[in-house]
């Protein structure tokens, strides 16, 4: 009776252990995703000091220059295109 009990249990497990493959698979196939926005695009990161960078981004054919730090984002400028 004893080995009944675990080989029941060795089954339960297998069973959990080959549905999580197939639950994966249909998690991704049917995961909402967001679609991916055209409008702002990151150009040129450069890093000038350690947790401290200067990005250089576009929205919407604007150039604009934006500080990245640990405090958070500051807006730098605008890049102005006389050619």
């Amino acid at each position: 009776m004893e080995w009944l009990n675990y080989l029941q249990s060795l089954g339960i497990l297998l069973l959990i252990l080959s549905a999580l493959p197939v639950l994966a698979h249909l998690y991704k196939r049917y995961q909402t995703k967001v679609p991916s926005s055209s409008a702002i695009k990151i150009l040129e990161i450069k890093p000038i000091a350690y947790k401290a960078q200067i990005l250089l981004i576009e929205v919407e054919g604007k150039k604009m220059l934006i500080g990245l730090s640990d405090k958070g984002f500051s807006f730098l400028g605008e890049v102005k295109n006389d050619a």
